[in-house]
């Protein structure tokens, strides 16, 4: 889909406050709010928009410890599916992405303390081998999709500014 100026200012605007009204959005990019809302059904209908959520920070809530966990897994039949199903039953998982590499995925845990990693990846470690990096900080998190990334990208139209 050929996104233009107006649709990376909605995209922008959204991506850093999601809540944003359809009548003050199309007062920032210069349009009426049945346009807005018109434009952001095309991006929804194309894929482009996924989906709206709240941004949540696990630390107020008392999960203070974040980690990403490598997981090389035996290439066994049947394997990917347990870890996947072992993995959606540990609600301190919070993403698992299948990855290029030794490992075959990583996943994204949040707990309270250090000690409860060990609880939470017990249940993984015998369909192969973990490595945990506890973040220290997050200098650069959750950084919007912009358009020089997109015009990057081999065969995406992006106009200029």
């Amino acid at each position: 889909m050929h996104l233009d100026d107006l649709d990376w200012d909605i995209l922008d605007a959204l991506q850093v406050e999601g809540r944003i009204g359809y009548r003050e959005l199309g007062r920032r990019v210069g349009l009426s709010a049945p346009a807005v809302a018109a434009r952001i059904r095309k991006l929804e209908k194309a894929g482009i928009i996924s989906g709206y959520r709240a941004a949540i920070s696990p630390s107020h809530l008392g999960l203070r410890v974040e980690a990403f966990v490598q997981m090389a897994v035996a290439g066994t039949p049947g394997s990917d599916e347990r870890v996947i199903e072992t993995a959606r039953s540990l609600p301190e998982i919070s993403d698992v992405w299948r990855v290029t590499g030794r490992e075959t995925y990583l996943l994204r845990v949040v707990v309270p303390v250090v000690h409860d990693l060990e609880r939470v990846l017990r249940p993984l470690w015998e369909y192969g081998e973990t490595t945990t990096g506890a973040v220290l900080s997050a200098p650069l998190a959750d950084r919007p999709i912009t358009r020089e990334m997109a015009r990057a990208a081999i065969g995406v139209t992006v106009p200029g500014r």
